[in-house]
């Protein structure tokens, strides 16, 4: 296996893994609210939220610091390795890959639109992206949220999939749909994070070059992007469009006729390998995001101010255990202290704040009979605990 197919499955992995983890990340968000929402994990919410950060000194509602961050890291991503936070990071970028891929199995090839009407409609996320930011500043909201098909595919199956997320749904389905005859259809037309990183990525430090004396015109570099960006008639891929995924680079019969490199200074520029643009770009996240986990500048969950005991209570009733006291399942679950005086004859004070394994009292049981009320009641136990998932509530 040579060193081009063992990074094409790296790279695949590590967008699996970054699915698969932003997937339960937002269904972590629907059980339980102190796990914050998918736009405090998107950068370009922290991009509409820069206005009332600029007006106000906050945050709109739903956003988190964690999408300034964010923001902030994948701009400085692109000064370095250009768009490669949409080849290499995004999760709805790979969940359309994965559609094209099943698309090509059965379909046995890819489609693109006619040239000149490709070309206007790649026009058309700019728009997108001056809308959605204009409305921002005017709402102070976050204007993209009900037609966002990233928010749209954390709310499949929720209640409001189908009245506050319709018009995301339907872009999601589309943009899936359109995924098994043109690659990355959402990323070539609509995208407004695309649109706003093609501006950095003006100025990135790689770019693909080609040398021409050794091309041997095969066309294998054209049919690998992702992007439909004609590689084989250019000396150094300098399209917004490219998104660093290094499947060019990857799919060329002739070693070194295509490859990143530095910009050119007195006529000579710097090779790097495309390694480097994959674990460079990965790299870059997992620093900053580590360093601002430990200076709890980034908040994976809210802060309940609970003891890890308690805390597993906000799951539900079930998460009762010997270890936790009355006065604990009081507190979590607005239990009216005769239910424990008249169920299990609990009297004294000093009482509610002894364990239930002290007081005889099978946790268990206990769980289910909590459950069964709640039930009964017409209420899920979880739901006292909705709220903004750790995130500032803003303007």
């Amino acid at each position: 296996m040579n060193k081009n197919r063992i990074l094409s499955i790296l790279r695949f992995i590590i967008l699996l893994c970054l699915l698969v983890f932003t997937t339960a990340q937002g269904r972590l968000h629907q059980i339980l609210k102190i796990y914050p929402a998918v736009d405090a994990f998107c950068p370009f919410g922290g991009l509409e939220s820069l206005w009332a950060l600029i007006r106000y000194q906050g945050l709109l509602r739903r956003v988190a610091w964690s999408s300034i961050i964010l923001l902030a890291t994948t701009v400085g991503t692109a000064l370095v390795f250009r768009r490669s936070f949409c080849g290499n990071i995004c999760p709805l970028g790979f969940l359309q890959e994965l559609f094209g891929m099943g698309g090509k199995a059965v379909l046995k090839r890819r489609f693109n639109l006619p040239g000149r009407l490709d070309r206007i409609l790649r026009y058309a996320k700019y728009p997108v992206l001056l809308l959605f930011l204009g409305l921002a500043w005017k709402t102070l909201a976050l204007a993209i949220r009900p037609y966002d098909p990233w928010v749209a595919y954390h709310h499949l199956g929720s209640g409001e999939l189908f009245s506050e997320y319709l018009i995301g749904l339907i872009i999601l389905a589309l943009s899936l749909g359109g995924a098994l005859f043109v690659d990355r259809p959402f990323c070539r037309y609509l995208c407004p994070m695309g649109g706003f990183l093609a501006l950095p990525s003006f100025l990135g430090f790689s770019r693909i070059r080609r040398k021409s004396e050794t091309c041997i015109d095969c066309g294998i570099c054209d049919a690998s992007c992702p992007m439909d960006i004609d590689v084989s008639s250019r000396a150094t891929v300098k399209s917004p469009e490219c998104i660093s995924c290094t499947k060019c680079v990857q799919a060329c019969p002739v070693e070194g006729t295509l490859e990143f490199s530095t910009p050119s200074f007195r006529g000579k520029s710097q090779r790097l390998p495309s390694a480097l643009i994959l674990f460079g770009t990965l790299g870059i996240f997992l620093i900053v995001l580590t360093a601002a986990t430990l200076t709890e500048d980034f908040l994976w969950k809210a802060d309940t101010g609970l003891e890890r005991r308690q805390e597993r209570l906000l799951w539900g009733p079930q998460r009762i255990g010997d270890d936790n006291t009355p006065a604990e399942v009081i507190g979590i679950y607005q239990i009216h202290p005769d239910y424990f005086v008249e169920t299990y004859g609990i009297e004294r004070e000093e009482q509610f704040y002894m364990t239930f394994e002290e007081l005889g009292i099978n946790a268990r049981e206990l769980g289910q009979n909590i459950t069964k009320l709640f039930q009964d009641a017409g209420m899920d136990p979880r739901a006292l605990f909705a709220g903004g998932g750790g995130c500032s509530e803003g303007h």
